[in-house]
């Protein structure tokens, strides 16, 4: 149970991890590159995203449904895409006015192609690190929601259920919970340290550029 629990919960994870990536880096974009009233207005409905901590926000909104697999993906996907609109602002922001966006310009590029060849590239190596440790953190709000009984439903695993069931039994049978903690442990833990390792080797890309 606890490989299927692993595997859904790495499911999820990464699923969730796309949607806010996706989401977050196309409003990001636009914001910086279009400026002005659009800016604006994405920013602000991402201050008010921010303002809202987004497992209150995921366990409100699947309290009046019923969770699945994908409820979860879209409802903690559709939290968690500020961070990641404010990463891709500030780098496109910085990118819009160098030469060779200048010069694309000059040359008849249209907006979307510069975005999508130009700029878009260059986003991806500050918030690749980024991205790595937020599936280590939605696999903990997954692994919480199954506890408080708002993840994925029985007879699907997940780590959260099969803690809160295990609760029952710590006296007699204390592997039954700590099973599948010990099992969230090691996957964390592996996660964090390739994300270390990525901004390893990005640190000394850049380094041996400059």
């Amino acid at each position: 149970r606890c490989l299927i629990g692993l595997r859904y919960s790495l499911l999820i994870g990464i699923c969730t991890v796309l949607l806010m990536f996706v989401v977050g880096c196309l409003l990001g974009i636009i914001a910086g590159f279009k400026g002005g009233w659009i800016d604006t207005i994405i920013m602000r409905i991402t201050d008010a995203q921010l303002s809202i901590p987004m497992i209150i926000l995921a366990i409100a909104i699947l309290g009046v449904s019923r969770p699945s697999a994908t409820s979860i993906i879209v409802v903690l996907g559709l939290s968690g895409w500020p961070l990641y609109a404010r990463v891709a602002r500030s780098v496109t922001q910085s990118e819009r006015g160098k030469e060779f966006i200048r010069a694309a310009r000059v040359l008849g590029a249209s907006d979307w192609r510069i975005i999508l060849l130009l700029i878009a590239p260059n986003i991806l190596p500050p918030i690749a690190f980024v991205a790595v440790l937020d599936i280590a953190r939605m696999m903990i709000f997954e692994a919480v929601l199954g506890f408080l009984g708002l993840g994925l439903q029985p007879p699907t695993p997940s780590f959260g259920t099969i803690i809160a069931d295990g609760r029952k039994y710590l006296i007699n049978a204390w592997w039954i919970a700590t099973s599948p903690g010990a099992f969230l442990a090691i996957a964390l833990t592996s996660i964090n340290l390739i994300g270390a390792a990525l901004e390893r080797a990005r640190n000394r890309v850049y380094s041996g550029e400059a």
